[in-house]
């Protein structure tokens, strides 16, 4: 968790679970959560679970989150679906690390408020009910629910758990044969990308899902051997992908150069173990095979992971921390 954060939840007294990137605890008699988002030290979403009392809020909740957006230098983004509210804050700009936390916690003091000062009630975001609540978190997202509703949660992840495990590995063989039918696609699209004279993290990303999705048309489910497969395939393809670049290019230069003598696109193709004989040409085309590499990775990770996930059945539920007890707040 950014240390900054870290500090100033730890000196308003919320408990911090630094490796799951967590803060929360009570402002102004509510439950507030800080997570930190993946990858970055700038981001935080934060949340607070309640319902309309039985006072009409002035002005609407909606409304409120509205008008802070437009206040609060560093909040990007709001939400609330009547039992949860969702702000979003990003730093930005070179002077975010001296204003974000103030700014972090003017919000926090204001939209607590605002719940205090209009009735507003801790809640299941689920049921509504406010007994027996309990913070969760379910595949990486924090949830405040009360028992009932994170068991009937927890039955239908086990059951999608099992059914997913009862389909098999699929028709392997097929797969494969679809991914490399699929990887053709994203190597025209890597191709295209190349010509244009750039290499990003959207080819990759377009290589893996284009392997993926040819995979799941012909060998059915895509489980985590089949994710394997598949990223091996991608990354060949890569491969596969600049070199026929390089031949391209070097068919634009013998056929710019050449005004007698017309040169075919596979005698280019077969030049190329040639090209990568000369250190500094060999030089450039692995620098951008390793910038392509892990571009891949950067835009396809979230993907693969995500693919994962829900083709496995694989998903994380825990409960971080206890909130009412007897409908009280604790």
């Amino acid at each position: 968790m950014y240390k900054k954060v870290k500090q100033y939840a730890q000196n308003i007294g919320l408990a911090v679970d630094e490796r799951a990137g967590l803060a929360y605890g009570l402002i102004n008699g509510y439950f507030v959560l800080i997570q930190q988002r993946p990858n970055t030290s700038a981001g935080h979403s934060v949340y607070l679970w309640a319902k309309p009392g039985n006072i009409q809020p002035v002005p609407a909740t909606l409304d409120y989150l509205n008008q802070c957006s437009s206040r609060f230098e560093y909040l990007q983004s709001t939400s609330y679906n009547g039992a949860k509210i969702t702000a979003e804050f990003q730093g930005l700009g070179f002077q975010w690390g001296k204003k974000y936390v103030p700014c972090l916690d003017g919000f926090l003091k204001e939209i607590t408020g605002y719940c205090q000062n209009n009735g507003l009630m801790p809640c299941c975001e689920s049921c509504g009910t406010e007994y027996g609540l309990n913070l969760y978190q379910v595949d990486g997202v924090s949830h405040m629910f009360c028992s009932g509703c994170y068991d009937k949660v927890s039955g239908q992840i086990q059951q999608n758990t099992a059914r997913k495990k009862q389909q098999g590995s699929g028709n392997v063989i097929g797969g494969i044969i679809g991914a490399l039918l699929g990887s053709l696609l994203g190597a025209a699209a890597w191709i295209l990308i190349y010509q244009a004279g750039y290499i990003s993290a959207l080819g990759g990303l377009l290589m893996v899902i284009c392997t993926m999705k040819g995979y799941e048309l012909l060998g059915g489910r895509l489980n985590a051997l089949g994710i394997t497969v598949t990223c091996i395939i991608s990354v060949a393809m890569l491969f596969v992908a600049e070199y026929l670049c390089l031949g391209l290019e070097i068919y634009k230069i013998y056929n710019e150069n050449t005004r007698v003598l017309s040169v075919s696109i596979f005698d280019a193709l077969e030049d190329v173990p040639l090209l990568l004989t000369d250190p500094e040409a060999a030089g450039a085309v692995f620098r951008d095979m390793a910038i392509g590499l892990v571009l891949m990775i950067v835009g396809a990770f979230s993907t693969v992971k995500q693919t994962y996930k829900s083709n496995t059945g694989s998903v994380r539920t825990r409960m971080v921390a206890p909130v009412t007890k007897g409908g009280q707040i604790l």
